[in-house]
């Protein structure tokens, strides 16, 4: 019997690029259609302490996911009625909001180190704990025990160096790239 089988989807990614995003400077270009610039802040932020809209959060990550990190960001903002005042607060609200998300990173990176270091150690002591034991001819079931608890450590040592470190450090690449986005509200 023969199988139907579905043709791969093919996608030109750069492509796309280039008709929906790349400006003639090939720089890659956000737009955001805002009924008013006050849409840029949470409902819930008081005046002067406004943090960043979560829903438009989502949506300048989602689209600017896939633009490559080679790529100058502009987030571009059409709106009307805005004053230079309210512009300088969106720039600094998102600029706070993507630092802030680099810091957060920065922090999931040394905490990730710092697992991956004491989860090394402790697999490493409990293997030569093992064998120690094992050349003393101690118990079985303790060395079994000590053999199989330092092989998981080292395996989840391996799985958070390889790849755990490289999701926060991408995520992180992400987050520096939309915070120093150039942020532009034509007329």
């Amino acid at each position: 019997m023969r199988r139907n089988r579905k043709p791969a989807i093919l996608f030109d990614k750069e492509h796309y690029l280039q008709r929906h995003v790349l400006d003639a400077h090939g720089d890659a270009l956000v737009r955001i259609q805002l009924d008013e610039l006050q849409q840029v802040f949470s409902p819930f932020s008081p005046p002067k302490y406004e943090e960043l809209d979560e829903a438009l959060a989502a949506h300048i990550d989602s689209v600017v996911y896939p633009i490559p990190l080679r790529y100058q960001l502009i987030l571009e903002f059409q709106t009307e009625g805005s004053s230079l005042e309210q512009q300088e607060r969106v720039k600094q609200v998102i600029r706070d909001f993507y630092c802030l998300c680099c810091a957060d990173k920065l922090q999931d990176l040394r905490i990730n180190i710092i697992k991956i270091v004491a989860l090394f150690t402790m697999g490493a002591l409990l293997l030569t704990a093992s064998y120690h034991l094992a050349s003393n001819g101690q118990g079985q079931l303790i060395t079994d025990f000590m053999n199989i608890a330092g092989t998981f450590a080292l395996w989840e040592t391996v799985g958070l160096f390889l790849l755990e470190q490289q999701d926060i450090q991408l995520d992180k690449k992400n987050a520096e790239q939309t915070a120093r986005a150039i942020i532009r509200f034509p007329s």
